[in-house]
């Protein structure tokens, strides 16, 4: 079958069902929650829709509501600008950034994988971290910021879990001054970074599988754990930072591009080694591909993007009017830095995929006006009449296949990490 978007649901339509009996724990509201949305992305029998009309011969044309889900390969895309957008207005004017990746040695990735609740300390651990490593640089302890984004798939697919930080290229000393940091040592940064997540994992888990990897890893890894650090400030020119994070956001962990053939039994698809950097290619029984994707489904509610020190919520806009006023004001702010994309809507989006307007009457090329909004559990909104008028649920027939509480998720469920072979 020709690879498309619908090759990523294909695979699950067939064999989802199936994969949840062999792997019973992952047969929970959580998971078909995820799944469900991602298959029904667009239909919008199941996920609701928007109904517009020509005014001039009447036609009209319904479009289906996506899942906006990081799982769907459909939204990605949208998805991730979203989050591009809301990161790339969260620069602090005048301050240049520099890009960290803080990473965890192989025999460790079992013990995140069993254990999903290690990911948030993770998270906090490469934010002391670093904040340490700076301080020491500065000889003075410095208050810096860190965005730092959670990515759990390696480029194979496979689970390993690492940290992308942006960082900024300075921080504020006790005494309320601006020093900026030009100079990292890198053998500094790998062994603070080992001491901090062995630190971290010694402090959540217990048992002699955990003690005897830790020891392990502190005699197989005698200069610390491995940590890139870019060199120069980040973004480098002519990228803005919404454009440079985009790949390092919340996305599925492939992307269609990738996948080359789907037979009904087995997934063929490529990547890119990172330390080849030649193209690798794998072929995998639908069970493990399937393995592959999803154990990458965070707990519900897990923020993969987190803000500490001076970019955090509660400090971020304080901070940002101190700096203003404290940085010097011959500093010219990181043309790189302040580069926002907005949030594209609907219509743009599938101008740049499909090459044509949705929104133009497929019959007298006119202007469309939206008439009726239908949402996923019946309910329903009429524009006919120039204000929204609302529908009860109750007097909408149903069809017989929709459930009002389609999408709904016991709270009460939690969702459980398996030790699966997908790694």
């Amino acid at each position: 079958m020709p690879i498309s978007k619908e090759t990523f649901k294909q695979i699950f339509r067939d064999h989802w069902p199936f994969f949840k009996e062999r792997h019973r724990r992952y047969d929970t509201p959580y998971y078909e929650t995820v799944i469900q949305k991602m298959l029904n992305c667009g239909d919008p029998e199941t996920m609701g829709y928007m109904q517009y009309r020509c005014t001039r011969c009447g036609e009209t044309r319904r479009i289906g509501f996506t899942c906006k889900s990081c799982f769907c390969l459909s939204c990605a895309k949208g998805y991730t600008d979203r989050w591009v957008d809301f990161i790339g207005r969260r620069l602090l004017p005048g301050v240049t950034y520099r890009h960290i990746v803080l990473t965890v040695p192989e025999s460790l990735h079992r013990f995140f994988y069993r254990n999903p609740t290690l990911l948030s300390p993770f998270m906090q651990a490469g934010h002391a971290c670093i904040q340490e490593v700076f301080s020491r640089c500065a000889g003075v302890d410095l208050d810096i910021g860190t965005i730092i984004v959670l990515q759990t798939a390696g480029r194979p697919g496979q689970y390993n879990p690492h940290l992308h930080c942006l960082v900024t290229g300075g921080g504020l000393t006790p005494d309320e001054a601006w020093k900026a940091l030009s100079y990292i040592p890198f053998d500094l940064i790998h062994r603070k970074w080992q001491y901090h997540l062995l630190t971290m994992l010694r402090q959540h888990l217990a048992g002699t599988a955990i003690n005897q990897a830790i020891d392990r890893a502190w005699k197989k890894y005698p200069k610390g754990f491995v940590a890139f650090v870019e060199k120069g400030s980040v973004p480098a020119a002519p990228q803005g930072l919404a454009q440079y994070l985009a790949k390092y956001l919340v996305s599925p962990p492939i992307s269609i591009h990738r996948i080359q053939s789907y037979d009904g039994q087995t997934v063929r698809y490529w990547y890119r080694d990172h330390r080849t950097e030649r193209i690798q290619r794998e072929t995998l029984p639908v069970d493990l591909f399937i393995g592959r994707m999803v154990q990458h489904i965070l707990p519900k509610g897990f923020q993969r993007i987190r803000y500490y020190g001076l970019h955090a919520h509660v400090r971020y806009a304080t901070t940002r009017k101190f700096l203003q006023v404290r940085l010097p004001i011959d500093t010219p702010p990181d043309p790189r830095g302040f580069r926002i994309l907005p949030r594209k809507l609907f219509a743009d989006l599938f101008q740049e995929s499909f090459g044509k307007n949705p929104l133009l009457c497929p019959r007298c090329d006119e202007p469309m006006t939206l008439e009726s909004i239908c949402f996923s559990d019946g309910s329903f909104k009429d524009f006919l009449i120039g204000t929204p008028r609302e529908i009860p649920h109750e007097s909408i027939d149903p069809s017989p296949d929709r459930s009002p509480q389609r999408g709904s998720v016991d709270r009460s469920q939690r969702m459980v990490q398996l030790p699966l072979p997908f790694l």
